[in-house]
């Protein structure tokens, strides 16, 4: 992936820090716009002025959610190669540093671009109705938590409060259980009235112990699997997937999985790999197996559950890859 140009751009609410850095400069220019059409127009003619042709630039900037929806938008309308990297990746990729200023960090981020220009993957933006999913279920989160605090303050004070205190509070409770009930029912009207996506969910649902909500977070979180080349990539990302930890002859730890992951996305697979556990006969007997086979290990049933995890994530792929629904498996 080569480009004449490699443009480094920090990403806040409301202004965007851009460098360009090219193979024959012998420093990055920078320049402060507003986080706006009106600042992308400026920044690629700003660009432009510095020999950059847009055919021929790549804007890389970290992934900062909501923040670069007006870049995404901008990059795909008028052609240009854009890349999103996790903020993690680029800040390990720099090493030690100290201090935070945007407008190193936009430098940081063009170097980090050319750096790594033969390992980077294009952005391309998820459909519209990915997109509308991925924000309802964030919505969908804050309502679950809002209900679970309140249920948790019912339990905790709720004898101790006046009979209208607890009445407002079970209101409340009620109000968020049916806004929750709402946000369900508006996703599944989404995807029923998308064919690739209503495909992909059927598919993957067959697989036992993916309920509705798995099934829309995994659909959202790999763009209805297409930026995830195999299982064990979403596996990585998602925090399921185990790693060696030794080296030499003195470290000889246990494999493990990472802590930097999709930690939402974990959570939803762990429930359903409970639910596997429980209502596919396959997936019990293989959890009590592998648990017989850890005896007294500590810690044995997170590493056991775990391995039941990237079996769900396995055969989601599995069924997508065959376009054919799971079949249960008699043991």
């Amino acid at each position: 992936m080569h480009y004449s140009h490699y443009i480094g751009v920090d990403i806040s609410k409301n202004t965007l820090d851009a460098a360009i850095y090219a193979a024959e400069m012998r420093r990055s220019d920078t320049k402060h716009l507003p986080n706006d059409k009106t600042g992308l127009k400026e920044l690629v003619a700003w660009a432009k002025a510095a020999g950059a042709k847009p055919n021929d630039m790549l804007i890389c900037a970290e992934h900062t959610g909501v923040y670069s929806n007006e870049l995404q938008l901008f990059c795909e309308k008028k052609g240009i190669a854009l890349c999103l990297e996790s903020p993690l990746q680029i800040k390990r990729s720099m090493g030690l540093v100290r201090g935070k200023d945007d407008q190193i960090d936009a430098i940081r981020i063009a170097q980090y671009a050319y750096d790594h220009k033969d390992k980077l993957k294009l952005f391309h933006r998820p459909s519209g109705n990915i997109i509308t999913l991925a924000n309802l279920l964030r919505e969908r989160r804050l309502y679950v938590r809002q209900k679970a605090t309140l249920m948790a303050q019912q339990a905790e004070i709720g004898s101790y409060e006046s009979a209208t205190s607890r009445n407002r509070r079970e209101s409340l409770i009620d109000k968020h259980a049916a806004a929750v009930k709402s946000v369900e029912k508006q996703m599944m009207e989404i995807i029923k009235g998308d064919k690739a996506l209503k495909k992909t969910y059927d598919l993957i649902s067959s697989v036992v112990g993916i309920g509705p909500i798995t099934a829309i977070d995994t659909i959202v979180y790999t763009n209805n699997f297409q930026n995830f080349d195999t299982p064990r990539q979403y596996a990585s990302f998602i925090g399921v997937a185990p790693f060696d930890h030794t080296s030499g002859t003195s470290v000889n730890g246990r494999t493990r999985v990472s802590q930097f992951c999709r930690k939402q996305q974990k959570v939803s697979i762990t429930m359903a790999a409970r639910s596997a556990i429980v209502n596919d006969p396959w997936m019990k007997n293989y959890y009590h197996r592998k648990m017989k086979e850890k005896g007294d290990q500590r810690n044995q049933h997170g590493v056991v559950l775990n391995a039941v995890k990237f079996k769900l994530v396995l055969r989601m792929f599995s069924v997508v890859k065959s376009g054919t629904p799971y079949k249960v498996m008699k043991y």
